[in-house]
């Protein structure tokens, strides 16, 4: 069973989630697409899902509303502050730059411990 389920398609954040997680010793999932993320969610209950809000093929909006009863982490471009209000309201815990997404990693997936 993952502890997080992780729903990020760029390379280059999802390398520092898996890294950042197997330092952790934390469980985890990577999913790659919107019915997988709620498949997995209601199957598994992970404590923790992490998510790129600005990739739409994820449908991040939607998906996060399908995601009742789950912790959301997402991430976005600081610019987006429209997103961000919108994530939060979807039912986001919380939304963070990708700067502060990154900076923060062992911090976030200390709460799937």
């Amino acid at each position: 069973m993952a502890k997080v389920i992780v729903a990020i398609p760029d390379l280059m954040f999802r390398s520092k989630v898996i890294e950042a997680a197997n330092a952790l010793k934390v469980d985890f999932d990577v999913v790659r697409d919107p019915d997988e993320v709620i498949r997995k969610a209601r199957e598994e209950k992970p404590k923790l899902v992490l998510m790129d809000l600005q990739a739409a093929a994820l449908r991040p909006l939607d998906t996060v509303k399908s995601l009742d009863g789950v912790t959301v982490v997402g991430f976005l471009a600081h610019e987006q502050v429209a997103l961000r209000e919108q994530a939060l309201a979807a039912g986001c815990a919380e939304v963070l730059t990708k700067g502060q997404f990154a900076a923060s990693l062992p911090q976030i997936l200390s709460r799937a411990l």
